[in-house]
């Protein structure tokens, strides 16, 4: 065995649950939709994570599918992001099956250290500039990268 537990524990969630997973590897954030988001939605998220100091290239996206709550909860632990990104209402509820917390729309909270922050409809908000504004505004409630928060 080659690495640190991380690595192995990185690759070991790659290799169970690849098909769910794309984008960074080893991603600081964790995007979860209920459906592959559209190429600008992505660009959208990985601008705004270099804007608030996580580089480009920084998200994991994550479509769960068939995956339980269990096992999604497995996937993340494993991928171990900083923050967390629910996309849309269906995922955000599986997150909060997932921690067996609640995972409110429109707000940050926290699951196991990490700050997540959940859209009803991430892909809806990138039509309009005020909108725009309102997704920029609660990705803002992400740390910034080498932030620490209470």
């Amino acid at each position: 065995m080659s690495g640190n537990k991380y690595e192995v524990a990185l690759d070991e969630t790659w290799e169970l649950f690849g098909q769910y997973m794309s984008g960074a590897r080893a991603g600081l954030c964790c995007v979860i939709s209920s459906e592959p988001l559209s190429e600008a939605a992505g660009k959208a998220l990985d601008s705004s994570l270099a804007a608030l100091g996580y580089g480009h290239d920084a998200c994991t996206f994550v479509v769960p599918n068939d995956l339980d709550q269990q096992a999604l909860f497995v996937l993340i632990e494993g991928l171990d992001p900083i923050c967390i990104v629910a996309a849309d209402g269906k995922s955000a509820a599986l997150l909060g099956q997932a921690y067996h917390l609640a995972v409110p729309s429109g707000k940050a909270t926290r699951l196991l250290g990490r700050t997540a922050v959940s859209f009803l409809d991430f892909e809806s908000l990138l039509k309009t500039p005020k909108d725009k504004q309102i997704a920029w505004a609660l990705l803002k409630k992400l740390p910034r990268f080498g932030e620490t928060r209470p």
